[in-house]
């Protein structure tokens, strides 16, 4: 038997339709526009997506407001990860 740990796999798993959000990661370092908007879904998405490069403008690195969403908020996250104009290095670093 797998030990699911995710909100967002219990839900696929149960065969019921998932919502999710995207969030973009944001230009600065000022997370509280983000929270907001992660806030505002709390509810309605079993999961929000924080976007990784989108529009291939830099942003914030993803990981730190999918942590502060998990920590401040209380809904999962989904961290992408672009690997467009990024070699193995760029990724592992």
């Amino acid at each position: 038997m797998v030990r699911v740990y995710s909100e967002l796999m219990k839900a696929l798993l149960s065969g019921k339709f998932v919502y999710t959000a995207e969030i973009e990661a944001g230009k600065t370092a000022n997370l509280e526009g983000i929270i907001e908007k992660a806030k505002r879904l709390k509810g309605y998405v079993t999961a929000i997506n924080i976007t990784d490069n989108p529009g291939a403008c830099a942003h914030m690195n993803p990981l730190i407001p999918s942590y502060v969403i998990q920590r401040d908020v209380g809904i999962e996250t989904v961290y992408q990860l672009t690997c467009r104009d990024r070699n193995r290095l760029a990724l592992t670093s």
